[in-house]
């Protein structure tokens, strides 16, 4: 599967510093009607390295939207390929048999799916017993992904202007295929333009 290969890279590439996200606490709330918004807030907890823990704060039409929008008004300011990913499937299966009698405690599997700037699909996934849990777990699951795919992205691609500097040819080829993976995440011109005038 081309994500998990994708994955496993960008692993490999930030090692420690990868950006493990959990969902430790939330509150929402939603007035029921034609205009309602929903409001959530989440606390998230870095998980790598000391655990140090984030609230965030978003509305939006629904607890998925306001999650997003949380999520966004936090990591997109510095993680710009957020802004080229939008969600294109979300679907919710139970799975009754692990339920009580009445089924109302049955386990759910949430299924959520991105397309990127070229229209490609990841899908993220999480099986638990609280929808709302399970699905803010899913979202934060994708938000995280491609926040470290970015993370890695730019992590190659200074390597890879290094290695040209030194005329590094064994390591140009390593980091060239190395991007030429990561680019299948999504878009990152707009983050090469700002390597390049940080650079300047």
């Amino acid at each position: 599967m081309r994500r998990a290969a994708t994955e496993e890279l960008i692993q490999r590439v930030l090692r420690d510093e990868y950006l493990a996200l959990g969902v430790i606490h939330y509150q929402m709330s939603e007035e029921i009607g034609p205009t309602s918004q929903c409001r959530m807030i989440i606390t998230l907890r870095h998980q790598n390295g000391p655990p140090r823990d984030v609230v965030i704060e978003g509305e939006g039409v629904g607890f998925i939207d306001a999650a997003f929008h949380g999520l966004m008004g936090h990591y997109a300011r510095e993680f710009r390929s957020l802004e080229t990913i939008r969600f294109t499937g979300f679907e919710v299966h139970g799975q009754m048999h692990t339920g009580n009698q009445q089924g109302l405690d049955a386990e759910g599997e949430v299924r959520l799916t991105v397309c990127n700037s070229e229209g490609k699909a990841f899908q993220f996934s999480q099986k638990g017993r609280s929808t709302v849990a399970v699905t803010l777990q899913v979202v934060v699951q994708a938000v995280e992904y491609f926040v470290n795919s970015e993370r890695a992205f730019i992590r190659v691609h200074r390597a890879l202007v290094d290695a040209r500097q030194r005329d590094r040819a064994d390591l140009i080829q390593t980091y060239t295929a190395q991007l030429a993976e990561l680019v299948n995440t999504t878009s990152y011109t707009d983050v090469i333009e700002q390597i390049r005038r940080e650079a300047l």
